[in-house]
């Protein structure tokens, strides 16, 4: 070690260019860092969604859930299954163990699936895909002096131009009760033309459909049959034939039936200002950045809000506004930091000495931001949280070591044989400490579940940064105090430096002593 001390305290050359190049090299992986609010996750889990129109809990769980569940008993891969029935609808999911092939896990949880043969006939096909990691970004409120189904145009058309731009790709809309169309037919009028509800339920799904009538080819092409007869409007609904007879008079549906279009009965209703309201929640999905996103959706709003008078749009639940904190938080504790180690140093030791002191916490930083963009992390809470706890502890070791070489030269040392054993002294006592906290935090690149899939970028911060700053203690800092004027025997101290040497003189010998 001291071979290695001596090489770069002879050859600060050396020095500068390493300096140089991590600081370099940081400055350019901070800025390819993506900024996120919580730690992208990895997909782990497979989702299984199940539609049973009609059926209440107890029904979906006995039909539906408990089948399904049955079927993944004895999976490969799979940790943990978990399931929720609600009316009408049932979800199953699926908790891979770590380091489990995912592309593999769907598909033998679709062949699973499949095999059931027992589902109830009413069920829709379930839908099976793997969860990606989304996370909530902002939230919109729209709202204004407007009926529902104004308002309801008003938020598809402001999400179709969020979700046109680059930088954002998940938008959906909350608090929009499904659009129903109604059919209502009294008991009398059902007695009148001898029909039942089943008759008439059968005719409006066997007309309202789109089917395949397969394909033929051509010499030159393929041709799809296919006839779309499926209605989205109650208008369009008026026509279609419940009974005909051999004498040609037929009953259409009006003739029978009031048909109109209604919202869904939820008990639910969104109010912002006192106003009908609905809400745009804007999510982050895997490569995506919330800084950005929330850059363009002010963008998109303000532009929104410009073309509109009664019906306006506000940012609401803005997930950067506590990612931003912590970011200025972080900036504020590292200038004091950097400030009252030049001010305490330079007051009792020497000014260029705390400069280069100092120096420890941004070459720190640039080290550790090198790793975390290989590591592939972001800036978030959790890895904030990790800069905001290292920033404090940086300077430990550069101080012992710049101290012990300032003391080793006022004993009458050479500058560099100064440096050498000043940093040889306490090379052992520091990279122990230093340690000590590194092995810490180690455990928590160890950790299951999911408080193991974010906190070890926490770690990874702690450690990468403490790492870099024993290397610029050890090897930098000496050649760089070596040569500055700090230690330069030949150069008479300033007048405020003398005046301040004697105070502490002073204080030390006379008072103090």
């Amino acid at each position: 070690m001291r071979r290695i001390v001596s090489f770069f305290v002879r050859y600060p050359i050396w020095v500068t260019v390493a300096m140089f190049s991590i600081i370099g090299f940081g400055l350019i992986s901070l800025g390819q860092l993506r900024y996120s609010f919580f730690p992208e996750i990895p997909p782990d889990t497979v989702s299984i969604q199940v539609v049973y129109p009609g059926a209440s809990p107890e029904q979906v769980s006995e039909g539906v859930v408990l089948k399904i569940e049955e079927a993944l008993d004895g999976l490969d891969g799979v940790d943990r299954v978990t399931s929720v029935s609600r009316e009408n609808f049932g979800t199953v999911t699926v908790e891979s163990i770590k380091d489990t092939d995912m592309d593999r896990l769907v598909a033998d949880v679709k062949n699973a699936v499949d095999r059931i043969n027992s589902f109830p006939v009413d069920i829709e096909k379930p839908v099976i895909f793997e969860q990606k990691f989304r996370i909530r970004a902002l939230s919109l409120v729209i709202y204004g002096e407007s009926d529902l189904r104004n308002l309801k145009y008003v938020t598809e058309d402001l999400r179709d131009v969020l979700m046109a731009t680059e930088e954002i790709s998940q938008v959906n809309i909350d608090g929009l009760p499904e659009l129903e169309i109604s059919i209502d037919v009294s008991e009398a009028v059902m007695r009148r033309y001898g029909l039942t509800f089943g008759e008439i339920a059968d005719a409006v799904a066997k007309t309202n459909i789109d089917i395949s009538g397969g394909k033929f080819e051509t010499s030159d092409e393929e041709i799809l049959i296919r006839a779309y007869g499926r209605d989205y409007y109650a208008e369009d609904l008026l026509d279609i034939p419940i009974r005909g007879n051999s004498g040609g008079t037929v009953v259409y549906l009006r003739d029978i039936a009031t048909i109109r279009e209604r919202w869904e009965d939820i008990p639910d209703k969104l109010y912002y200002n006192g106003q009908t309201s609905l809400v745009l929640n804007v999510d982050q999905s895997e490569g995506e950045d919330i800084l950005i996103i929330r850059a363009k959706v002010e963008e998109i709003v303000a532009l929104f809000n410009g073309q509109h008078t009664t019906i306006q749009a506000e940012i609401i639940d803005d997930r950067t506004v506590p990612l931003t904190q912590r970011i200025d938080l972080l900036v504020k504790n590292g200038l004091i930091g950097l400030l009252l180690v030049v001010i305490a140093l330079g007051f009792f030791l020497n000014l260029r000495l705390s400069w280069w002191v100092a120096i420890s916490i941004p070459f720190s930083f640039a080290g550790m931001f090198i790793i975390a963009n290989f590591a592939g992390i972001t800036i978030n809470v959790i890895s904030l949280f990790g800069m905001i706890i290292v920033v404090g502890i940086l300077v430990d070791d550069a101080i012992v070591v710049g101290e012990n070489i300032f003391a080793h030269y006022e004993r009458g040392k050479p500058r560099l044989q100064a440096a050498i054993d000043g940093t040889m002294e306490v090379i052992a006592p520091v990279a122990t400490s230093v340690l000590t906290t590194v092995i810490a935090f180690m455990p928590f690149f160890f950790l299951d579940a999911f408080l193991g899939k974010i906190i070890w970028q926490m770690a990874l911060v702690v450690v990468a940064s403490l790492l870099f700053s024993l290397v610029e203690a050890f090897f930098l800092l000496p050649s760089h105090l070596a040569h500055s004027g700090g230690l330069h025997p030949d150069k008479e101290n300033p007048a405020i430096r003398q005046k301040i040497e004697k105070a502490i003189h002073f204080l030390t010998y006379r008072l103090y002593a």
